[in-house]
């Protein structure tokens, strides 16, 4: 897909495609709806899911590698279901932060696919990573009823993609309840495990 001088826009095939076939163009990944909504200004709400919104990580070239990615650190909206990239984002940036060794040892378990090394240590630090979830979970559902709450009152005429980004926000909402739903036992199992 290129503009010229005159601002024409042409494209290009990289195969032979017969008169009259659809020429389709992809917006990106679909399983982020809300890239969608702030780049193009739709809502796509057969997505399947849509980022966790941990945002607060500082990204590094051993983050990108465990898996730091709005593309991959996802939440799934009918199941509530959580990406493994979430769990290892976690795991490694907040609840291993100050154990080094185990941190290190995950980080290698996890470039050389050891499975069985890495299942351990999520499996040693479940409890915590698991709060560390919940706990933003629950902030970022207050963050957004906080932030629907601002349109209560506001004239949609006055406010034309207010009604947009009201979908949007229940969109993200119903997806982060389906996670906490799967959460909230999860947590309490383990608290009632280490009392």
């Amino acid at each position: 897909l290129q503009y010229d001088e005159e601002g024409n826009c042409n494209v290009f095939a990289t195969r032979d495609v017969p008169a009259g076939y659809p020429l389709r163009i992809s917006y990106g990944c679909p399983t982020n709806p809300s890239e969608f909504f702030a780049t193009y200004g739709f809502l796509d709400e057969t997505s399947p899911a849509t980022f966790c919104k941990i945002m607060s990580i500082q990204p590094t070239e051993e983050l990108k590698t465990i898996g730091l990615d709005f593309t991959r650190m996802l939440f799934y909206k009918d199941t509530g279901d959580i990406s493994p990239e979430v769990w290892d984002v976690l795991l490694y940036a907040k609840v291993l932060a100050n154990d080094l060794d185990t941190k290190r040892a995950f980080y290698e378990a996890h470039v050389n696919g050891d499975a069985e090394t890495k299942n351990a240590i999520h499996q040693r630090y479940m409890g915590e990573t698991s709060k560390v979830l919940k706990d933003h979970v629950d902030t970022f559902l207050q963050q957004l009823d906080a932030l629907s709450e601002k349109a209560e009152g506001k004239d949609w005429n006055s406010h034309p993609r207010l009604p947009l980004i009201l979908r949007h926000n229940e969109f993200v909402k119903s997806t982060f309840e389906n996670v906490k739903s799967r959460l909230d036992p999860m947590v309490e199992q383990y608290q009632y495990q280490y009392q």
